[in-house]
């Protein structure tokens, strides 16, 4: 499967998406409610059975009449992930959904049978970047900039909106996209820092871009202004999407660095190891600089690039000693704090950095627990002050390093 995102084009029969949205917000939290109050009495929630049929009786009803104009597919999707919240917070221990603002809901689903898409010839003065094609969703056609054909069947459309109002829709295709690359016979581990984004165990280290600390101060200034507005003016509303659009911002850039950096090591290397980080525990300790950083989006989006292009992206066990370990003689340094960035072996009185220390390790870890051979050997020179450590890139064969 393929997903593509499309961005439709402001105009004014976008205002119908809106509505359908909204009275799909309105029906998730009537269905909340006696959800909860469900659970309350009898310990589960409502199955999806029973809230389709009830809802089938309520849509008959004049006070409720108007929620037939969304897609009733769509409807019904709201209320299976709704049920399946309710018999989360029994298996998986989650808390249970909560209510939010109709205007706040994001998503609709179409079935890729009843929706329809055409090309529409060129009518503007200028020629756009991209061909222009129209989507039929729930009787009215939205134009939108084609940037990548379809190249399999349509199965299913999602129709999003973000905090600024515009509207995307999600085309899931029924198609596997592979690009075949040359072979590089690499091997790298990666250790993740707050400092550095990642060190790699050649010594290369990938900076950390923090682009919500880059636009901390803007994004106060524009919070400020809009706490100041009197709320339901129209003022408080222009603040709050100036807010939203520097949020939107930030996101935009984090994700382009990811996609590029993804892009760069599946090019670079056939096989990947990292950590297997507990992300929630490290958010606890340093907070937004973990968040900023976003390394679970980063792993997924070097997941979906490596199944892309043949590559591998393996992880480690949680519990490996990568750090206090000498990844020359195997000495584990028990005094090691994290405050020391850099240390002597005692027993083998090899001068090691600490990050590219441990990325060292994560791949000897990584090659020995995965079975593909034997890292050559590492030469590692004592580096004098003001010089880093230098390491011999390692090199698996080409049959080991297409093991998936």
């Amino acid at each position: 499967m393929r997903n593509t995102t499309h961005k439709l084009f402001k105009d004014k029969t976008l205002r119908h998406l809106h509505d359908e949205l909204n009275i799909i917000g309105v029906v998730r939290n009537h269905f909340l409610a006696v959800s909860m109050r469900y659970y309350r009495r009898y310990g589960k929630g409502l199955s999806y059975r029973k809230m389709s049929s009830h809802l089938t009786k309520l849509k008959k009803l004049e006070k409720y009449q108007h929620w037939n104009i969304p897609y009733s597919w769509a409807l019904q999707n709201v209320l299976k992930r709704l049920a399946q919240s309710f018999r989360e917070m029994k298996t998986l221990g989650r808390g249970h959904p909560q209510f939010k603002s109709c205007k706040k809901h994001k998503g609709m689903t179409f079935r890729g049978e009843h929706v329809k898409i055409a090309y529409l010839l060129p009518k503007q003065k200028h020629e756009r970047n991209h061909p222009t094609y129209q989507i039929r969703l729930n009787g009215r056609w939205y134009r939108f900039g084609l940037h990548r054909r379809i190249a399999g069947e349509i199965k299913q459309v999602q129709v999003t909106r973000d905090a600024l109002g515009d509207m995307y829709i999600t085309l899931t295709e029924d198609y596997s996209e592979v690009k075949i690359e040359p072979k590089t016979g690499k091997a790298e581990g990666f250790d993740f820092g707050i400092k550095d984004f990642l060190t790699g165990s050649d010594g290369e280290r990938y900076g950390a871009p923090m682009f919500y600390t880059e636009n901390a101060d803007k994004l106060a200034k524009a919070q400020q202004a809009h706490s100041r507005k009197v709320k339901g003016a129209h003022n408080r509303e222009r603040e709050r999407k100036n807010v939203a659009r520097i949020h939107k911002k930030i996101a935009n850039q984090r994700a382009d660095h990811h996609w590029k950096l993804a892009i760069d090591f599946c090019r670079q290397f056939d096989i990947l190891f990292f950590e297997d980080l507990n992300l929630r525990g490290m958010k606890a300790l340093w907070g937004k600089q973990v968040s900023d950083l976003a390394f679970g989006e980063f792993m997924r989006k070097l997941k979906h690039q490596s199944h892309k292009r043949i590559r591998s992206v393996l992880k480690i066990g949680r519990w490996t000693p990568t750090t206090k370990c000498c990844s020359v003689c195997g000495h584990k340094n028990e005094n090691l704090t994290l405050a020391d960035r850099d240390w002597t072996c005692p027993k083998c009185h090899t001068h090691l950095e600490r990050d590219p220390n441990a990325a060292m390790n994560i791949l000897k870890e990584g090659v020995a627990s995965f079975g593909l051979g034997v890292v050559r050997p590492i030469v590692l020179f004592n580096r004098i002050v003001g010089r880093s450590v230098e390491a011999t890139s390692p090199l698996l064969n080409s049959t080991n390093a297409s093991v998936v």
